[in-house]
């Protein structure tokens, strides 16, 4: 019987979880031939400057061949290891040993630095080490759990403490050392942190787009399912409007055996019934045409201002005792983009306004207040239509919009059920809710067209 595989050392776990948590790619575009060789030009005049300028070096009092001497492994190390891996399209384990070698030697030279200088250059040798090992702290993620850089950095202090000149150097490394092992810990931790945060949100906005793609496919489902419906009665309607003429051509027929008089008032009567089935006829087909045309339609990016003008006018002439009120945020106006275009918004906006003034069909809203603006949170529009009419049954709040449900004794119910349907196959939202001082409610959420 074998034995089962013996498991990697804890060390060497934590090592590969620190590797995986790196920006290989970053790292491998910073970490070129040209650049590096800059970094080191510019480090080595720098101690040039610092170290045989006046009054600069008289304020560093930096000597020039042992900060030199300490400057040079870490030159060679990042020399050689953008050469290794100039071609390299990814960064192995031994790789990232080698690079937290390469940051320990870095360190170990601003320590050195600190060490050499006297006491007020050393302070700012101190803050510099301090903010470096900092940022490297949160660029490569360092924390307690993966604490390598940490052991390269404590090295490094260690290494360097010994050529302070004073006692005052002595106690500068006893608070700066210790600083930048807990600057570079604490960065590192809240970077993870940070990067967990917004995997977490990434998997909740991934879940909640799935949702909604799913509940859009569902809604789609029934539109179309609807759709099909209604394209049925169309036909029943064309059936029942060719007999309903060939009604009238008998009507005219047997109005020619009548006297003048009533013959032709037989036959105003029978011109009048076949336009109007000439004018529904008409219609049948203009919706029947738009229905299909919706169906395969691309979202269209739509002025919302202009949108809401036109149902402001339009229900205004139909409901004229209603006060309609429009306020849209200032320019830039929102643009939404939607399937169906202008054409679908209005009907959804208007069915939605339509039914506020109708009410329940005994008391309808005397005002209605239509407020557009970009939502703060989700960057989506929101469209508010609220009324002072008698609002939602509470029962119908939390309920689903069905088709053919209505309170209307003259209603067909596919008002409300057919704008969240069409909304929802677009990307909206539709919410229902009562206002506080009584009435409905209507939140419609539409995405925006980003320029």
């Amino acid at each position: 019987m074998k034995s089962p595989p013996a498991s990697a050392p804890r060390g060497v776990t934590a090592f590969r979880r620190w590797v995986h948590a790196q920006d290989a790619s970053r790292l491998l575009a910073s970490e070129r031939v040209g650049p590096c060789l800059g970094f080191v030009l510019r480090s080595t005049a720098l101690l040039g400057v610092v170290t045989c300028v006046p009054r600069v070096s008289d304020f560093f009092a930096v000597p020039f061949v042992p900060a030199l001497a300490c400057f040079a492994p870490c030159a060679v190390n990042t020399l050689a290891f953008a050469a290794v891996h100039s071609r390299r399209e990814r960064v192995a384990l031994w790789g990232w040993l080698w690079r937290a070698q390469s940051l320990a030697l870095l360190h170990f030279f601003l320590a050195s630095l600190m060490a050499l200088a006297a006491i007020p250059g050393a302070i700012v040798f101190g803050v510099l080490l301090l903010c470096t090992t900092a940022v490297h702290g949160r660029r490569h993620r360092v924390t307690w759990r993966e604490p390598f850089l940490v052991v390269g950095t404590l090295a490094a202090v260690l290494c360097a403490a010994p050529l302070a000149a004073s006692t005052g150097h002595a106690v500068l490394f006893v608070v700066v050392g210790p600083a930048a092992l807990l600057a570079e810990l604490y960065l590192g931790t809240l970077a993870t942190r940070y990067d967990r945060a917004r995997a977490d949100a990434d998997r909740l906005r991934a879940a909640v787009h799935a949702q909604l793609l799913e509940q859009q496919e569902r809604d789609v489902g029934r539109l179309t399912q609807a759709m099909a419906e209604i394209l049925g009665h169309h036909q029943e309607m064309d059936q029942a409007l060719h007999h309903a003429g060939t009604a009238a051509d008998m009507m005219k027929a047997f109005g020619t055996q009548r006297g003048l008089v009533a013959r032709t008032g037989f036959e105003d009567q029978a011109r009048q019934l076949q336009d109007s089935l000439r004018q529904l006829q008409e219609m049948v087909k203009e919706v029947r045409a738009k229905s299909r045309r919706f169906a395969g339609a691309e979202p269209e990016a739509v002025d919302l201002g202009l949108v809401l003008d036109s149902v402001q006018a339009h229900v205004s002439l139909r409901f004229p005792d209603v006060a309609i009120h429009i306020h849209v945020e200032p320019p830039p106006r929102p643009r939404a983009l939607l399937r169906g275009g202008p054409l679908m918004l209005r009907q959804v906006v208007e069915n939605l306004v339509v039914n506020a003034c109708e009410g329940n069909g005994e008391q309808g809203a005397s005002r209605v207040y239509i407020r557009a603006r970009t939502e703060p949170l989700s960057g989506r529009l929101e469209v508010e239509i609220e009324d002072d009419g008698p609002g939602f049954p509470p029962e119908r709040l939390l309920a689903p919009a069905e088709e053919l449900y209505t309170t209307k004794p003259q209603g067909t119910g596919l008002g409300l059920y057919t704008s969240e349907c069409l909304l929802r196959a677009s990307g909206g939202l539709l919410h229902r809710h009562n206002g506080p001082g009584g009435g409905a409610l209507l939140r419609i959420l539409l995405p925006r067209e980003y320029q």
